[in-house]
């Protein structure tokens, strides 16, 4: 028996071998949902780090913004 495992970013593909004959399946990955940071947690992460400046709140939604648009792309 031989077991064939691929994948990329949007498919899992498993093929088995078994006396000669072949079964594949090919599963779709689903499209995870982008989950940004609450204030809270930009407050939390600037209280940790001794940022208290609405600038770095600012600077930060602006990667966060980044990251989103980067993983949205197709």
């Amino acid at each position: 028996m031989t077991i064939r495992i691929s994948f990329s970013d949007t498919t899992v593909r498993v093929a088995v071998e078994i006396n000669g004959a072949i079964e594949s399946k090919v599963v779709e990955l689903p499209q995870r949902t982008w989950v940004g940071l609450s204030d809270g947690v930009m407050c939390d992460i600037a209280m940790d780090h001794n940022f208290m400046s609405t600038d770095w709140i600012d600077f930060a939604r602006a990667i966060e913004a980044k990251l989103k648009e980067n993983n949205s792309a197709a």
